[in-house]
């Protein structure tokens, strides 16, 4: 009977899995850019389940599951409603114009951010299950690294598109991170604040 519950369970978690990945390959991000925000999420998943294979056995539901495990599952939880809403968000305007309100007055690309924290929280949580191991943060900080790169070519075509507009709306709202230091490029802010984060893990 246990046995029969992983089974059902671990096979809902792979339907789940597949559509969740089907939905970011569909998100319209910007112009050329139209799908490729699902690559370093891709990588990341890879990463993590190539670096922790127990993960793929049947004891996957402890993952999910386990107490001991809350607070990376809360920051994975957090991170899958932030990219929820800005979905929706941006769905419901849809294309007519630069999205400004919402998720996006706090930060440009809250979808990416949402991401990030989802697989923060995996990091976490794969730490906190089988101690620090080096692969599962790297991926982490490169998966974080890809989508600073698409978020980079993202803005280019966004200020090609709506010019003075974008270069207004850059000033007032952050980059992904909703922090913003005038003196330091934001894509470079961004990396330091993830190494910070990445050497934090470390401590864990």
């Amino acid at each position: 009977m246990f046995r029969g519950l992983e089974e059902k369970l671990r096979h809902l978690i792979e339907v789940l899995s597949s559509a969740f990945l089907c939905l970011f390959q569909y998100v319209p991000v910007a112009g050329p850019w139209f799908g490729l925000m699902v690559f370093p999420l891709a990588f990341y998943v890879f990463g993590f389940l190539w670096s922790l294979p127990e993960f793929r056995e049947q004891q996957f539901y402890l993952f999910l599951f386990e107490p001991r495990l809350m607070f990376g599952r809360v920051v994975a939880l957090v991170g899958f409603i932030i990219f929820l809403t800005a979905l929706v968000q941006m769905l419901k305007a849809g294309r007519k114009g630069l999205l400004t309100g919402g998720l996006y007055s706090v930060v440009r690309h809250p979808q990416y951010f949402g991401i990030m924290v989802v697989t923060l929280g995996l990091t976490i949580m794969a730490i906190q299950w089988s101690g620090l191991k080096p692969n599962v943060v790297l991926v982490w900080f490169i998966g974080v690294l890809g989508y600073v790169l698409l978020a980079g070519y993202e803005e280019r075509y966004l200020s090609s598109r709506f010019e003075k507009e974008y270069q207004q709306y850059k000033q007032k709202v952050p980059f992904i991170f909703p922090v913003s230091i005038s003196r330091i490029p934001e894509p470079i802010l961004t990396l330091i604040i993830t190494l910070t984060i990445t050497f934090m893990l470390t401590l864990i």
